[in-house]
């Protein structure tokens, strides 16, 4: 079943629900409220090599050379944005959407792109029109300084949790 034919079967299950975002395609909101560190949802999907992979859209790389596909369900179609209020973490080998601040009833669910791209060869023009959009979705390493720290120190890129730099091919 392709991405939007699953899409469309889906609705309220767990709280979560898809809406049409203009110029983002389909996004995930919820209906209930998620305090800060709270898990949201798990990443599905099958572990794929990089070399097997010639669309990188719905991917999450998970090692080196390994990514988790589509699983056809909420965790892909959860949106970028440049001030999100999740983000991706590993819990064990899953991957987990947790909530990085409260998040209200009805509220789009988003993370920051950034944090999961690091040697995918992916990079795209933002649409999120967050106050502080950077107008551009890029790997972690093309983030500003600034912005890299932060989202080091609080553990929210989950390659660089388990993997050093150079494990992933960077010198």
């Amino acid at each position: 079943m392709g991405l939007r034919k699953k899409a469309e079967s889906l609705s309220f299950e767990g709280g979560l629900y898809l809406i049409n975002v203009p110029g983002q395609g389909q996004g995930v909101f919820t209906n209930t409220g998620y305090l800060p560190e709270e898990p949201v949802l798990v990443f599905g999907g099958d572990p794929t090599p990089g070399d097997k992979i010639e669309d990188y859209t719905h991917y999450l790389q998970i090692g080196p050379d390994m990514y988790l596909g589509p699983s056809g369900s909420y965790d892909d179609f959860i949106n970028h944005n440049c001030e999100p209020n999740c983000a991706v973490y590993f819990d064990g080998d899953a991957l987990v959407l947790k909530s990085i601040r409260h998040i209200n009833i009805t509220e789009q669910l988003t993370f920051d792109y950034s944090t999961i791209l690091l040697n995918e060869p992916t990079s795209f023009a933002c649409k999120c029109n967050s106050r502080g959009c950077r107008q551009h979705i890029g790997s972690f390493l093309t983030l500003p300084p600034v912005l890299r720290e932060k989202y080091l120190a609080h553990g929210m890129v989950p390659l660089l949790t388990r993997y050093r730099m150079e494990d992933l091919g960077f010198r």
